[in-house]
């Protein structure tokens, strides 16, 4: 399985920052924290698997009649 950086769109500040770290590493995902341009800020990033095809939505919800 193929694994790149994903990385948040939006810094974030130490307190956020590190709780998505932490919540990172209770799934066991490699993550990273940077400093922004703003320095009260930080760009977080971690190491996700790629897939080739999209996930299929559930049908679980799906109405047959609207098939």
């Amino acid at each position: 399985m193929r694994e790149t950086w994903f990385t948040h769109p939006d810094p974030l500040d130490t307190k956020a920052a590190d709780e998505l770290l932490s919540s990172y590493k209770l799934r066991n995902i490699q993550a990273k924290k940077a400093l922004a341009f703003d320095p009260r800020l930080w760009l977080v990033s971690a190491l996700l698997p790629t897939f080739r095809d999209e996930p299929k939505p559930s049908r679980q919800y799906k109405n047959p009649m609207w098939s």
